[in-house]
C-alpha cells in the first residue's frame, strides 16, 4: 500500500472514530467495522471492480452484511464504495482500532523473550510497563531464541532492550569504539 493510501485510510478511520465518539459508540462501531472487514475480505475484488455499478455493489454489501452492522457503519461502507476507496477497508479497520485504543488509554507492546514468559511474569511486565507509561499495556509476546536471555520490548518507537544479545552488542560497540 502506498504512503498516500495509508494516510487516506488513517483520515477516514479518524473521521469514523470521531463520529462514533460523538454518539458514544466507539466500541460498537469498532467491533462492527472489524467484523465487516473480515467478512468482506474475500469479496474485495468484487467491490473494487470498475464494471460493477455502485448500486450493485451497495446491494451486494447489504446482502453480505445483512443486519450485522449498524446504519452508521453501513453508510460508511457505502461511502467507501462511492468514493472508490473500498480497498482501504482492512487498513481503516486497523487504524480505527488504534484510535479506539488510544482513546481508552491502551497501548500495545511487542515483547520478544528468549524463554517462554509465564502468565505471572507477563502480568507483572504489563503492570510495570503500564506504571511507567501511565497507560494500560497489552502485551504481544513472541519467543525469540536469538536473544539468548532476557527480553526486548517495543512500544511504538520506544525500545527497551534487556536481552543478552543487546548487552553483548553494546559491549562490542564500546570495546571496538575505544580503539
Amino acid at each position: 500500500m502506498q504512503l498516500a493510501d495509508r494516510a487516506l485510510a488513517r483520515r477516514y478511520a479518524a473521521a469514523l472514530y470521531q463520529s462514533a465518539v460523538g454518539r458514544k459508540e466507539e466500541e460498537k462501531v469498532g467491533a462492527e467495522l472489524g467484523k465487516a472487514a473480515r467478512t468482506l475480505s474475500a469479496s474485495g475484488p468484487e467491490f473494487r471492480h470498475p464494471r460493477v455499478s455502485v448500486a450493485d455493489k451497495k446491494a451486494r454489501l447489504k446482502a453480505v452484511l445483512g443486519d450485522s452492522v449498524s446504519r452508521p457503519v453501513l453508510r460508511f461502507l457505502e461511502l467507501l464504495i462511492e468514493k472508490k476507496r473500498f480497498g482501504l477497508l482492512p487498513s481503516m479497520a486497523g487504524d480505527y482500532q488504534r484510535f479506539a485504543d488510544a482513546g481508552r488509554g491502551v497501548v500495545h507492546a511487542a515483547v520478544r523473550t528468549a524463554q517462554p514468559l509465564s502468565a505471572v511474569d507477563a502480568k507483572l511486565l504489563a503492570e510495570r510497563l503500564g506504571g511507567f507509561l501511565g497507560k494500560t499495556v497489552v502485551l504481544d509476546v513472541k519467543e525469540d531464541p536469538e536473544l539468548m536471555a532476557g527480553v526486548l520490548v517495543r512500544v511504538g518507537d520506544w525500545v527497551l532492550d534487556g536481552s543478552l544479545k543487546g548487552k553483548l552488542k553494546a559491549l562490542h560497540t564500546t570495546l571496538v569504539g575505544s580503539h
